[in-house]
């Protein structure tokens, strides 16, 4: 009886074990995500790439695995989309503020030539 008892709770904690490795499997995943959302910001061009590559090896490294849960590939697919959003949401800050400062160039450029424009029909006279 008392080797029953044992062999039950050994197999009850493999079983714990194996779920909480599992679990770890996405965890990493996870923290990558956050780690980016927090600091993406400050990330230059060089750092995204880098950070790209990353995520993409996180991800073939979880789909290695065989063995993904259906919870896990939920909470896959959404860490997914919260990356895909982060990184969408820095590049088009920035392409905004490129786009500002050629709009500015732009406006500036136009005020120019009508001041030229002007000028050369006030010199024409």
């Amino acid at each position: 009886m008392k080797r029953l008892f044992i062999a039950g709770l050994l197999g009850l904690s493999l079983l714990l074990l194996n779920s909480c490795g599992k679990q770890d499997r996405v965890e990493e995943l996870k923290d990558f995500v956050e780690k980016v959302q927090k600091e993406g910001s400050s990330y230059t061009e060089k750092k995204w790439e880098e950070v790209n590559e990353e995520f993409t090896e996180l991800l073939q490294k979880l789909n290695s695995y065989e063995d993904l849960s259906a919870e896990e590939l939920r909470e896959i697919a959404e860490l997914q989309g919260q990356y895909a959003a982060t990184v969408f949401k820095e590049h088009a800050g920035k392409a905004m503020e490129k786009a500002g400062a050629v709009l500015d160039g732009f406006v500036e450029g136009l005020t120019g030539d009508d001041e030229n424009g002007e000028q050369a029909e006030e010199q024409d006279e």
